[in-house]
This record gives structure tokens, sequence and C-alpha cells, in this order.
């Protein structure tokens, strides 16, 4: 079974026995040596690069080159760029997180609501362009984009992401998909270790000295956790099911996001600080971490006496989330999850719902009992 992403795929291989999860595989086949396309090139010129690389959360990307540059030749971001900074994360964020739950549901839906949503999803791409092409600019004028983000927030409304409240709107494609996933008590709930701002110094300089570990990211101790279920532990607290729980999070993600979208509009005020940030490092280097879809993301650049990058290192959310030891493993593993097709239900159910930047594909097999 697979499911398309981004270039690249994760492979997950659970052996079940006695319809329990008793092995969980997780092997990465990531496209190797992309950084090294930024080695040697002008500061500047990074985060256009960083965008038209990543065919996923490219503004992010640029976003957190951006910073990660700046930082690294000790120059400041404006407060300009930060506010048309916040308002593409956002509407890029809202989409992402739209479009990987509509075109990578593993269950199937409603073919009227499935045809709709569709269409709300079309929406939303070209009301989330348009924030985004003009957040590019580095200078917006909120109340140009306004219409823009009702737009954005219509189509949300449309798919059930409406208004205050956790739940989604009564029969829309969000209601439809948290019904399918309510009653499912195959994963046990676990509160998330996220991770946060207060990690990024720990981080950078192990992404620094450690060349595996943009491959295998890891912090002493714990089983660390990023994106929507991370940062919104708190969020469908009420839901019958571990699977709802971290579906609730994501439209409740969307929600924050759309909310903050309309501040910017109303007021010109951004909430940066919960988005990105950044910092130097040791020598003439500097990160950039953003806060995107799929979790934190970070940026470390590093210039030479020649002016040009010297090294430069990307982090994905992915590579915490789908770690050999990370969370996806340590809640998929002990799981009743059945075996053969149920299995399969069962594990893309959870990695849709962790939504990685790549495809996956999953393999069941039996344990073999003396």
């Amino acid at each position: 079974m697979t499911f398309l992403r981004g270039p690249g795929t994760i492979r997950i291989e659970v052996t079940v026995s006695r319809a329990v999860a008793c092995s969980v595989e997780v092997k990465a086949n990531r496209p190797l040596g992309l950084t090294r396309m930024f080695v040697g090139r002008r500061p500047e010129d990074a985060p256009g690069l960083a965008r038209q690389v990543f065919s996923l959360c490219g503004f992010s990307q640029s976003v957190a080159s951006r910073l990660a540059v700046l930082n690294a030749a000790d120059l400041p971001m404006g407060e300009g760029e930060r506010a048309a900074g916040a308002a593409g994360l956002h509407a890029e964020r809202i989409f992402e997180t739209l479009r990987a739950l509509i075109l990578h549901w593993p269950s199937p839906l409603p073919a009227e609501l499935a045809a709709a949503a569709g269409g709300y999803l079309r929406k939303a791409l070209a009301a989330s362009q348009a924030i985004i092409a003009e957040a590019s600019t580095g200078k917006i004028n909120p109340q140009h984009l306004a219409p823009a983000i009702a737009r954005l927030c219509s189509a949300a409304a449309a798919m059930g992401i409406s208004g205050p409240g956790d739940m989604p709107v009564s029969g829309s494609v969000c209601a439809a998909m948290l019904k399918d996933i309510d009653d499912d008590r195959v994963f046990a709930g676990r509160r998330p270790d996220a991770l946060t701002v207060e990690d990024d110094l720990e981080v950078i300089a192990r992404l620094c000295d450690d060349p595996d570990y943009t491959r295998l990211p890891h912090l002493p101790g714990r089983v660390v956790e990023t994106g929507a279920y991370a940062r919104r532990a708190a969020a469908g607290a009420c839901a019958s099911s571990h699977l709802a729980q971290r579906f609730l999070a994501r439209i409740g993600d969307v929600r924050f996001c759309l909310g903050q979208l309309t501040a910017l509009a109303g007021t010109g005020e951004d909430d940066w600080a919960t988005l990105a940030c950044g910092g130097p490092t040791l020598g003439a280097g500097g990160y950039g971490a953003v806060e995107c879809a799929r979790g934190r993301l970070y940026h470390q650049a590093e210039i030479g006496d020649d002016g040009r990058l010297s090294a430069y290192r990307i982090l994905a959310p992915t590579e915490w989330n789908f770690h050999p030891a990370g969370p996806f493993v340590e809640t998929l593993l002990g799981s009743r999850i059945g075996s053969d097709h149920s299995a399969a239900r069962s594990v893309s159910r959870l990695a849709v719902l962790f939504d990685p930047c790549v495809a996956i594909e999953i393999g069941i097999r039996e344990a073999a009992h003396a």
C-alpha cells in the first residue's frame, strides 16, 4: 500500500503476532545530497533555491532558509518581512493540512462529499497561492489580503472547519472523516513530547556536529514529536479515540491559522514568535526554525571567507515523527491492529494522521511461531 507525497519513500514493515504489532521497522529512502546544491552559492540565493527544490511547504522552506542566512550574516529580518512571512506561513500551513487530509485519506468517503471537497480544495489552493504570492514580495498590505483570506476561510468552512469549537460542521467532509475513525480504538492515547523553541539550541548543536543527525535526529531520553498534535496537545481531549484526537488537532490547527490570518488582515498584527525564530551558530553560521504544516523545520547555514555558503543543513519534521524509535513507531508497537487488510488499514490511518512529507509503503507480515 503506497501513499504519494514528495520525492522519496518511507517503508514501514510491521510484524503481527496474534493480531498485535510486535515489531515495526521504518526505513527511509530519501534523496541524498540535496543540501550540497546550496554550498558555493551566494547566501541571498538560498531561499529561492529552497523554494524550488522542495515541492511541499516551499514557502516555509524559503523562510527557514532566509532566517538561516540572515542570522549567519548577523542581519535582522525587518518587521514588514516578518508580517509578510507570517501571512504566507499560515496560508501554506492551512492548505497543506487540508490537502493531505482530502487527498490521502485512506478510507473511501461518500462520493458526493469527496467530489465537493475536491472543488473546495482547489479554491483553498487558489486563495493560499494569492496570499503566498503577495507574501513572497516581502511586504504586504493586510487590507489587500483580506479578500483572499476570506476565500480561504470560506473554502475551509465548506469542508467543515469554521467558527469556534473543536468539532467539524455536521454533514461536511471533515465530519465524515471524523465519523470514520471516531470509534477506532486500536491505538492507545499518548501525550506528545513536543519539539519546541526551547530545544532549538541543542538540536542545532547536534545538527552541526553529527552528519547523520538530519536522517536520525534524537534528544536523549525523549521520544520527540512535532506537528499539529504536538502543538495542540489538548485539542480533541473529548474525542473517543486516539486517531480522532489527532484528526481534531489538525483541523484545530487550521482553525487557529485562519484566526491568525483574519486578525492580521484586520489589525495588521502578526504572531511571528509562534511561527518562526532563529539565531547565530558557532563561527559564521546561523539557523532558522519554522513551524510548518508537518512540524518544526530547521535550516542551518555557514558563510565562508569568500562570502559564499560553505555549509548547509536541513532537518525536516518527518525525520522526528518517523524515526525508527520515534512517536509513530511507539504508538503503533504493541497495538492490536489485526492482520492482513485490517492491519494495513490501521497502519495507514495512523500514518496519514502523522502526515509524512514523502510516500509511505506499508508491508504486513505474520510472525513465525514455533
